[in-house]
C-alpha cells in the first residue's frame, strides 16, 4: 500500500515531538528504571528509537540500490529481537543525554533523507523483492510500520502514556 511522503514526515514529526515532550517530562527515575516498559527502561526505548532511525537510513540506501535486506533479516519477530536486544546493549553505558542527542540526531537524519528523496525515489521498489505478504519493499514501505496503531515513536508514546496514565 502506497503512503504519501509528505504525510508520512509531518506523522513522524508530530510523533517525534510528542513522545520527546513525554519522556523529557519525566524524573530522571523513570527514566532509567529498568523494566519500565516490559524489559526496558524509557532510557532503552529512546535507544532503540536511535537504532532503528539509523537503520533505516541505511536501508533506503540498500532499497535504492536494488539490495533490500529487510525482509530477510526483520520480517520474522527472532531477527527483530536480536537486533533490538544487541543494539540496546550495545548503548547501555550511554547517558540519558547521550540517548536522547542520538536519538533526536537519527531522527532528524532520517527526515532530511525523507525531504531529499525525489517522487521515483520514494517509490522506487528494491528489485523484485517483496515484503512476506507480497506487497513490494519500496522506500516509501519502510516508513509504513506501525507499533500500538500509530507509527513507531507514536506507538511507543501511546505505550508510554499508559503506564505512567498521563
Amino acid at each position: 500500500m502506497f503512503i504519501d511522503r509528505k504525510e508520512t514526515i509531518e506523522q513522524f514529526k508530530n510523533e517525534h515531538q510528542k513522545l520527546k515532550e513525554l519522556v523529557t517530562s519525566l524524573p530522571q527515575e523513570q527514566i532509567l528504571k529498568k523494566e519500565t516498559l516490559g524489559e526496558w527502561s524509557i532510557k532503552d526505548i529512546a535507544t532503540h528509537l536511535a537504532a532503528w532511525n539509523w537503520e533505516a537510513v541505511d536501508e533506503v540506501k540498500r532499497v535504492l540500490n536494488n539490495e533490500a535486506t529487510w525482509p530477510d533479516r526483520y520480517e520474522d519477530k527472532a531477527g527483530e529481537e536480536e537486533f533490538n536486544r544487541k543494539e540496546v546493549e550495545k548503548r547501555k553505558d550511554n547517558s540519558w543525554q547521550e540517548v536522547l542527542k542520538d536519538w533526536d540526531d537519527s531522527f532528524w537524519a532520517q527526515i532530511e533523507l525523507m525531504e531529499k528523496l525525489t517522487d521515483e525515489q520514494w517509490k522506487h521498489q528494491s528489485g523484485d523483492e517483496t515484503w512476506s505478504d507480497g506487497n513490494p519493499v519500496t522506500v516509501y514501505s519502510l516508513f509504513g510500520y506501525e507499533y500500538e496503531g500509530e507509527g513507531h515513536e507514536g506507538g511507543h508514546a501511546k505505550q508510554v502514556k499508559k503506564q505512567f496514565k498521563v
